[in-house]
């Protein structure tokens, strides 16, 4: 299951920066996301919504963070 996050996460340039900027930043709403990644605010839409179907991210009255799982992954991210 852990192997096919990663390929999920890995396969996809900004899943991998979503997750690392919110491993170092913390929590974080849409528009912070999409003014940090320079993405415009409905593909961020759609990556955090997908990141949180695959239980990496959880959201909270409109921010969101890394659950147990995404951290994780992002902290075997770091280490590739």
């Amino acid at each position: 299951m852990e192997e096919e996050l990663m390929g999920f996460v890995t396969g996809n340039n900004n899943r991998q920066k979503l997750l690392t900027l919110l491993g170092s930043k913390g929590e974080m709403d849409v528009k912070q996301i999409a003014k940090f990644m320079h993405v415009i605010e409905p593909s961020v839409e759609k990556m955090v919504s997908e990141l949180e179907e695959k239980g990496l991210l959880s959201e909270n009255n409109g921010s969101y963070t890394l659950t147990e799982e995404g951290t994780a992954i992002e902290r075997k991210i770091q280490n590739i």
